[in-house]
């Protein structure tokens, strides 16, 4: 997927639910979402991270879970999947 405005609160969520829904895993957070749903290159603003936050925040199916310790992204507010 090519990078994604994230200012445009309409295309993130498209394009977070998109991802969402062909991503194989249980468990994720917004910083996995940048890189890897997003084509996000560098480290995201802060206003970038809480925009995809706020879009998982809403995700049909995904709870909040607290903080996680990913291999690639160290310990993210995490989502859970059902």
């Amino acid at each position: 997927m090519g990078k994604i405005d994230v200012s445009d609160p309409k295309a993130l969520g498209a394009a977070v639910d998109k991802y969402l829904g062909d991503f194989p895993g249980n468990l994720i957070c917004a910083l996995q979402i940048w890189y890897e749903g997003l084509g996000g290159q560098g480290t995201p603003k802060t206003a970038e991270m809480a925009a995809m936050q706020d879009v998982l925040e809403k995700a049909a199916g995904w709870t909040d879970v607290g903080d996680a310790r990913y291999e690639k992204y160290g310990i993210q507010k995490s989502y859970k999947r059902g």
